[in-house]
């Protein structure tokens, strides 16, 4: 009850008062104290007296929380094995009310938050909202783009947790293919249709596009850019940034060369 009144109130306040916490969870202010510094001990809650006492999540206490919440809808019955950790993200193996799964768990750190917060009014809120955001961005590019471009299938997010289909593939960095020539013909392919759903991945590369005998597909939507609600243009120096990515690795990689602009023609 503490952790959904630190939940409810996050994107309200940088370190959400204990007195807010106690008027939403039911739990005496005293207790919410005792609770707070017990989650602090486990890391699981960061802990600040200010003008007042507050808490906020720490990455590992938003996500035990996020992963609680999905368990809690009968979304998650099992978690397996780390899969992989980067800057960004933490992503495990799951078992899933659809089976085996793939549960990623948005991490951005205060450098990432600094900076964006730069472009975006965020005010003095705690970063852990930005991995929110993140996870939320995520499930709703991919919901968006399923059925119609080859991503993985999204089927839940809470908090900074993300539940997807898992996809037996590796990075196209890591495969050497043997029709280059093909294979970049349908990733400029699917980028259009992305663009004409409404979306631009915003982080484009050989390291978040998976390839296997039976397809490619397209992963790691955190900084997608929704054509409804950004500027046109915008989008387009991002949709540039992202094909450019691309057409530089396959020059690079497989000697394939591509004039940027009489694909954006196209």
């Amino acid at each position: 009850m503490v952790m959904d009144g630190i939940f409810k109130n996050m994107w309200d306040y940088k370190f959400v008062p204990v007195e807010i916490i106690s008027r939403d969870s039911g739990v005496d202010a005293r207790k919410v104290e005792d609770i707070l510094r017990y989650l602090s001990d486990e890391d699981m809650v960061e802990v600040k007296k200010t003008e007042y006492l507050g808490g906020a999540f720490t990455f590992f206490g938003l996500s035990l929380y996020s992963l609680h919440r999905l368990v809690r809808k009968d979304y998650v019955t099992m978690i397996g094995e780390r899969m992989g950790e980067g800057k960004e993200s933490v992503i495990y193996n799951c078992i899933s009310r659809w089976g085996e799964a793939i549960l990623k768990f948005h991490k951005v750190g205060h450098v990432s938050f600094k900076r964006v917060r730069e472009k975006r009014d965020y005010g003095s809120l705690h970063h852990t909202v930005l991995m929110v955001r993140s996870a939320r961005n995520e499930f709703k590019a991919l919901k968006k783009l399923y059925g119609r471009v080859s991503v993985p299938k999204p089927y839940g997010w809470e908090g900074n947790a993300v539940l997807m289909e898992l996809i037996d593939a590796r990075e196209l960095y890591k495969v050497r293919i043997e029709n280059p020539r093909d294979v970049l013909n349908y990733i400029v392919e699917e980028i259009e249709e992305m663009w004409r759903i409404g979306v631009v991945h915003g982080d484009l590369s050989q390291f978040n596009i998976l390839v296997n005998p039976d397809g490619i597909w397209f992963i790691d939507f955190p900084q997608a850019l929704d054509l409804d609600e950004v500027d046109v243009e915008i989008a387009k120096d991002v949709l540039k940034r992202d094909l450019s990515n691309i057409l530089k690795y396959f020059k690079k990689t497989y000697n394939i060369d591509v004039n940027l602009e009489d694909v954006l023609k196209n």
